[in-house]
């Protein structure tokens, strides 16, 4: 039997078997936290940091951060907290340390003990997404108002669906979280803020006549295939995805003509599960 992570707007748990499931929504969400895996049998504690999404450091009891991520391929068992926005600003790993917790995960998955996630065609989205930019025309480097005010609703709408699962304030911390988490990656979301309605406020308004379109569509783009992530451990990627398109409702169309949301045909077709 296959479980399902608990996802709440600051932490996701589950047991061993939801180790790759909850490392791959980190990655796919960029999300930054700490996970904390515990094995009682074998005594065993291992802290694993993430920022946006890419492992930072590891701390634990059973040697130094190579030994302790072997050590977790041994495990037949264990416990598994992540807790969003517990950090720290110590970066010892690199793409080395990112090979080896992949071979760990490929290891305990061979043994049937981790359940290895299905991978969802990102980059074909990604290509799709920057098509869709590529194809404006120069006289559309800026964004037009009465777009702006689609990505803004569309921004609510997701955010009231992440709401229905988690609850209104678990769903403003998890948006301003997102944000917090994308704007290294954009910079045009350091300017934004999240209102208690869920809408997003613009903090300096004159930097939103400068910003470039296509960063502002990416961005937008980014934060909605976040939301779309963070809610697939708890329902399933499927209704995951159909919970964005009924939120989203009349506008879904223009936000598909503007790049930042795509509707997955052939994901709907998949059986229910």
């Amino acid at each position: 039997m296959i479980t399902v992570p608990q996802v709440s707007g600051s932490f996701w748990q589950g047991t061993l078997r939801d180790f790759a499931g909850i490392v791959f929504s980190i990655r796919r969400s960029h999300a930054s936290g700490r996970l904390s895996l515990r094995n009682k049998d074998r005594l065993s504690i291992a802290h694993l940091y993430f920022r946006t999404g890419k492992l930072a450091h590891i701390v634990g009891n059973r040697g130094d951060m190579r030994e302790i991520l072997m050590e977790l391929q041994e495990w037949n068992n264990g416990s598994l907290r992540f807790d969003r926005g517990t950090g720290t600003d110590i970066v010892t790993t690199g793409h080395e340390y990112e090979r080896i917790l992949d071979e760990v995960l490929q290891r305990l998955g061979m043994r049937g003990v981790v359940v290895m996630p299905v991978m969802p065609n990102v980059p074909e989205k990604k290509r799709v997404i920057e098509s869709e930019l590529i194809a404006k025309p120069e006289a559309e480097q800026l964004i037009s108002p009465i777009e702006w005010r689609v990505l803004l609703e569309g921004t609510r709408r997701v955010s009231l669906a992440v709401a229905h699962l988690v609850g209104p304030q678990e769903a403003l911390d998890v948006l301003r979280d997102i944000i917090d988490d994308c704007a290294s990656d954009f910079p045009a979301f350091t300017c934004l803020r999240v209102d208690p309605s869920g809408y997003l406020q613009v903090v300096d308004k004159s930097q939103l006549d400068r910003l470039p379109r296509e960063d502002l569509l990416s961005g937008f783009a980014a934060l909605i295939a976040i939301c779309e992530y963070f809610c697939a451990p708890l329902i399933g990627e499927v209704n995951a995805h159909k919970l964005l398109i009924q939120a989203l409702r009349d506008i879904a169309p223009a936000l598909v003509s503007l790049g930042v949301f795509r509707i997955d045909n052939p994901q709907l077709s998949q059986p229910r599960r």
